[in-house]
């Protein structure tokens, strides 16, 4: 797969709120700046394939580092899990990250396969779930009406017990990517009430599902299962192989935090793959390990 996050449109989209950006050895870093004019450098999603020369990279953001008081750069690795770009981090003094900034585990799903195939695909619960919509008369429409997606998102966040961010944030993401033609909003109506809705990425080959919401109305008439089926033909539609449904938690367990999303994304089928992740370089120790207690406390 191919990453969004390493386009200068993401990194534009980043820059509106407070980050700075460098194309280093045609890599996309990003620098936040921290406490006390600390920052950290964190490079999205990198296939390691992009990076032709490790130490010339790591060479020329170190310069970079120096001017800004980094703390720490952090490399995050899109390939699937791999001993040898394992081996290699570790052997430039990189160290697995404490926390990981995007999804380690992923639900992918082969989009590649005719609309009947990505349907018998999936298990027996997800594919009776897009068939009850179906019947149910549920359509599956484009919009660019956020307010409408917005206060359904607020609902969600609000029965799921997790944190969002404000709509601003959703204006600038669509106002930076739809003018590359890389973001699509979808959303599910019920006798002409919008009832669910989701935020699909597009890029090379990749659709990717980054925001969703579903109302508290309706419930029973299974709209998400239709608005994925749907947002997976789109993807088909524009030349995507795969679909991915980004965070679920590894397999067997339970106890994970995704692990109810999990059961639910694996319902559309397709496979977990675990990405190699985020790997920290670090400069400075000691606020190295602020850093983290930092982080550890304003999260829990």
């Amino acid at each position: 797969m191919s990453s969004l996050l390493q386009t200068k449109e993401w990194a534009g989209l980043r820059q509106s709120y407070g980050w700075k950006a460098y194309e280093i050895e045609g890599i996309s870093v990003l620098q936040k700046e921290l406490f006390l004019g600390k920052s950290f450098l964190y490079a999205p999603e990198v296939e390691w394939s992009a990076i032709k020369n490790i130490d010339k990279l790591l060479t020329k953001i170190k310069e970079i580092a120096q001017k800004n008081k980094t703390i720490f750069t952090r490399l995050e690795i899109l390939d699937q899990n791999n001993e040898e770009i394992i081996s290699n981090l570790k052997e430039k003094k990189f160290i697995k990250a404490f926390e990981e900034i995007q999804p380690e585990y992923r639900q992918i799903i082969d989009i590649s396969k005719s609309e009947e195939e990505i349907l018998s695909q999936m298990k027996e619960k997800g594919r009776y779930n897009t068939r009850v919509a179906q019947k149910r008369g549920v359509v599956i429409e484009k919009s660019h009406n956020l307010n409408e997606f917005y206060k359904i998102f607020c609902e969600t966040a609000e029965r799921d017990g997790f944190e969002i961010r404000p709509f601003k944030y959703f204006e600038d993401l669509m106002l930076k990517l739809r003018p590359i033609n890389a973001v699509e909003l979808l959303v599910a109506k019920y006798n002409l009430k919008t009832i669910a809705a989701e935020i699909v990425t597009y890029y090379q080959d990749t659709a990717s599902y980054l925001y969703g919401a579903s109302s508290n109305e309706d419930r029973n008439v299974m709209a998400p299962y239709l608005l994925h089926f749907e947002a997976m033909k789109q993807g088909k539609a524009r030349g995507c192989k795969y679909y991915d449904l980004l965070a679920v938690n590894p397999e067997g367990k339970e106890d994970h935090k995704f692990a109810g999303i999990g059961r639910f994304k694996r319902q559309f089928g397709g496979r977990t793959i675990n990405i190699v992740g985020s790997w920290d370089l670090i400069y400075q120790p000691f606020w190295y390990k602020l850093f983290k207690i930092a982080e550890q406390f304003r999260r829990h």
